[in-house]
């Protein structure tokens, strides 16, 4: 095992991980949101970008907006439009939890 073995084995490892890098970043660049399967894959069109607005929207906008599909009661019990996107009562301030309600 000489100096070429040596050289090879990093240049394997330098070129596998950039590949790996590479792969990562594309998958966070596809989803920024971290968005749950039945986001990405809902059948309405506008779901992902709905979902987009519930994350990106100025504070106070949606929780003014009351729900207006009947989901203000069992099982649902939304107050307002956020939450048929963001589920309030299980995230926090590091950690948004996605309500399916919202992808249809």
């Amino acid at each position: 095992m000489g100096k070429s073995f040596t050289k090879r084995f990093y240049f394997l490892a330098t070129f596998l991980l950039l590949i790996l890098v590479g792969c990562n970043a594309t998958n966070e660049e596809a989803n920024p949101y971290n968005f749950p399967e039945y986001v990405l894959n809902a059948t309405y069109p506008g779901a992902m970008a709905a979902y987009e607005y519930a994350v990106e929207a100025e504070e106070g906008i949606l929780e003014y907006i009351p729900c207006y599909c009947n989901c203000f009661v069992e099982p649902f019990n939304h107050n307002n439009v956020k939450e048929c996107f963001i589920s309030i009562e299980h995230s926090t301030n590091d950690l948004l939890v996605y309500d399916e309600h919202g992808a249809g």
